[in-house]
Formats: C-alpha cells, sequence, structure tokens
C-alpha cells in the first residue's frame, strides 16, 4: 500500500514538472527574423538567434526565409503593417528600404547603448547604411572591400610579374596582354552580358581615379559626360574594345571566368574566397592583393549585407539587441574563419587569429589594408533610380553595352547616358 501511494505522488510529480515544461514552452514570446538562406549567411543567422535567445530566454526566434523579390515582398508586407522584427537588407536597398516604410534609423539606439562602440564600426563602411549621409538603416556585416583575386598559376605560365601593393592597373594590364598571348586566358571576367563590368564597384573607380565622378555633391548635376569622367570610362572600356583582354560578353567560359580558370584575375568582396578554396582539388594557385593604382590613386568599391528594425518591430529595443548581435567580436570573428568576410571592428584589424588563417589566400591581411581605397555608391536623389536599379542604372548599362558590344564611342554613349539622367533629376527635383 505504502508503494502504491509513494508511485502514485512519483507520477503526480512528474505530470506537474511536464505542464510546468509545456507551459514553459507555450509563453515564450514570437520574435520574427526575416533573412535569406545560403551558405554566404546561415552561419550569421545561426549565431544571432542563439546570442538573442540567451540573452532573452522568455522569446522564440521565428526565422520567415526571403525568396523570390525581396523588396517586392516586404514593400507588400510594409503595406499591410505585418513586417518581421529584423529584416535583411544590402546597401543596394538601404535607400528604398527607408523610403518605403521598411527600416527605421537606429542610430538613436546604436547611441544610447552603453555596450555598443559606434566609433569602432569602420566608418567608410558605415556609410553604406546612411541615406543622404544621415542615420544608420543596415547594421554591415563585414568589411567587403572589393579587392583582387589572381590566378598566380597563369600569370607564371605567361612570364607575368605577380600582383603587388605597388602595382598598377598600367602594369596590371600588361601583364594580362603578356597572359591573353601565352596562356589564350582573359583578364578580367564579365559574366553574362557582361554583368560585372557594369557593376557600380568596379566602374566607378575608374572615373574616380582619373579625377571624375558620377555626381556632383548636390546631387543636381550628372558628371558622366565631363572629360576626367569620359578619360576613365575610356581607359575602363579599353580592355574589352583595345586591348582585348576582358572575357567578352558573348563568351561562355562553362562557369564562372574565374573560377573555371580562364579569367586570371576577379574583383570582388571577401566573401568569395570560400568558394575558391571549396574548388576541389585546387585546379590552380591563387591568392588576393590591394586595387591597383590608377592615375590618381587606389580607388575601390565597397558593398555588404546586413539586417534592419523594421518599421513594425514590435519593441524596437528588443530589435536593437538582436541586429546589434552581427556586430559582436564573436560573430565578427566567426565570419572571418569561415573565409566569409572580414571584421568591420577597427579593434580587430590586428587579431592574430584571423591574420594567421592558413592560405589560400596567403596575403588574406590585403582585404583590410584595401579598405582605405573604399569608395560607397553615390546617392541620386529623386525617382530615378540608382547606381544599382532604374532609369539611372539602365542608362549606365545601355551605355557599356553601346561601346563595347555596339562599337559606339565612350564619348557618345556616356554623354547620351548623361544627358538622359540629368532630365530625369530636372523633371524629379
Amino acid at each position: 500500500m505504502f508503494t502504491r501511494k509513494l508511485l502514485l505522488v512519483f507520477v503526480l510529480v512528474l505530470l506537474t514538472i511536464s505542464v510546468g515544461i509545456t507551459t514553459t514552452a507555450q509563453d515564450l514570446k514570437e520574435f520574427r527574423f526575416g533573412t535569406l538562406q545560403g551558405d554566404f549567411v546561415d552561419n550569421v543567422n545561426m549565431m544571432l538567434v542563439e546570442q538573442f535567445e540567451a540573452l532573452h530566454p522568455d522569446y522564440k526566434v521565428s526565422v520567415e526565409y526571403l525568396t523570390g523579390d525581396i523588396a517586392a515582398a516586404l514593400a507588400t508586407q510594409a503595406a499591410a503593417g505585418t513586417l518581421p522584427d529584423v529584416t535583411f537588407t544590402a546597401d543596394l536597398f538601404v535607400v528604398p528600404f527607408a523610403k518605403g516604410g521598411i527600416s527605421i534609423d537606429m542610430e538613436p539606439l546604436a547611441l544610447a547603448d552603453p555596450n555598443f562602440d559606434l566609433s569602432d564600426v569602420y566608418e567608410n563602411m558605415l556609410a553604406l547604411s546612411k541615406v543622404e549621409g544621415e542615420g544608420i538603416y543596415m547594421i554591415p556585416s563585414s568589411y567587403d572591400v572589393v579587392t583582387l583575386y589572381y590566378n598566380k598559376t597563369l600569370f607564371e605560365q605567361a612570364g607575368a610579374p605577380l600582383p603587388t601593393p605597388e602595382s598598377t592597373w598600367e602594369e596590371i594590364i600588361a601583364s594580362c596582354k603578356l597572359i591573353l598571348e601565352k596562356t589564350g586566358a582573359f583578364c578580367l571576367p564579365a559574366g553574362a552580358n557582361g554583368g560585372t563590368t557594369k557593376w557600380w564597384a568596379i566602374y566607378v573607380p575608374w572615373i574616380v581615379g582619373y579625377g571624375g565622378g558620377v555626381l556632383s555633391e548636390d546631387g543636381k548635376t550628372v558628371l558622366l559626360s565631363t572629360p576626367e569622367s569620359l578619360a576613365g570610362l575610356e581607359a575602363y572600356t579599353n580592355m574589352w574594345t583595345k586591348d582585348g583582354i576582358g572575357q567578352p560578353f558573348d563568351f561562355d567560359a562553362g562557369g564562372d571566368c574565374f573560377l573555371v580558370g580562364k579569367c586570371a584575375l576577379q574583383l570582388h568582396i571577401p566573401g568569395p574566397m570560400q568558394g575558391v578554396r571549396a574548388l576541389d582539388p585546387q585546379p590552380f594557385e591563387w591568392d588576393v592583393e590591394v586595387i591597383p593604382s590608377l592615375p590618381n590613386g587606389k580607388v575601390t568599391g565597397m558593398g555588404t549585407y546586413g539586417f534592419s528594425i523594421t518599421a513594425n518591430a514590435q519593441d524596437p529595443q528588443l530589435a536593437w539587441d538582436f541586429v546589434k548581435g552581427l556586430l559582436s567580436p564573436e560573430t565578427q570573428k566567426a565570419v572571418a574563419l569561415r573565409y566569409s568576410g572580414m571584421p568591420l571592428l577597427k579593434s580587430m584589424r590586428n587579431d592574430p587569429d584571423i591574420l594567421a588563417l592558413p592560405g589560400p589566400p596567403d596575403n588574406i591581411e590585403a582585404f583590410l589594408n584595401n579598405g582605405e581605397n573604399g569608395i560607397t555608391p553615390q546617392y541620386f536623389p529623386g525617382d530615378c533610380g540608382s547606381l544599382y536599379a532604374g532609369q539611372i542604372n539602365t542608362e549606365i548599362n545601355d551605355a557599356f553595352d553601346a561601346v563595347i558590344v555596339g562599337g559606339v564611342s565612350v564619348t557618345d554613349a556616356f554623354t547620351e547616358a548623361n544627358d538622359n539622367i540629368q532630365s530625369c533629376l530636372d523633371r524629379s527635383g
């Protein structure tokens, strides 16, 4: 009898504990996180969720994967008031998301946080998060500066000197001519229909490197047709039209031109090094170097993905606790150790574990050294688009096609693009 009573008490205790656990699980509050899937972001997603749930054990993060046209999807949610608390973003979305009521300015939250040092973030990367030079509408993920990847094997086969920190574009182009002659490999990849050729982070530095610009500081005058800008565009497009060292727009390399060994160079941010390292077996030796010099010095583009607090966040302070985890030393170091990016914190500039990462690339520090050469995309006022989208992007892309594919002069093609963009700015301003 005593044994039966003892067993009954034990069962009741177990039931009580079970009910308590169930109740606790049911009582967890939901925090919604909209993001993408992929090798470049999956580990970051996981780390942010784990950090947040450890900090706020009364919350459960609901991960909502964004697919397709994420700008259109988030715009629909913004109109319906159903945005997640935090969303994935990127530098190309900063302005439209801010103006479209999707993201909020996080600068007040950052400045009020005694545990967050905004001054420790590289200023030129933080500039990607601003709208008209103000606010913080994206917490960036990595020190993503476009840097020179090079196929060491092709350079050595051709007897061409390897890139160095002192290399000029003139010297690199001379090497590329030799590589084309000796191996048949091109210099710069173009991608489908010249996609990478038309990436602002590659062509705008050539404009700036020749003393030109895209838009005046007051945002009222397009500068694509100035003598300096045209000189930069001429020098850049000559790699296709005159020297023949750029991958032709209609040339199918059978995959990514650099990865398959048919292009000697690749201009990209740190993230792709993970993919090059993953080639098994490694088909060629490769490394990275800071951007070569142009007449006005070293200039390269910058861009990255990140996360933003949305206009529908139930508790912006809570959302800040989530999104700031992206810039925690732990997350930044984990990203670097996976060869997926470089740390955005100045305090991590000389982290021995990162600098000692085994190659390739052997010269991983080039990504950090190159940061001082980085510029951000110019903001265009009005409704004419940007260097990423809309009429401005279309006009510039069409000008490149006209020059490289259609044989039109740089002066004629980019003067027409300049005038069309200027007309749009005048109408919308």
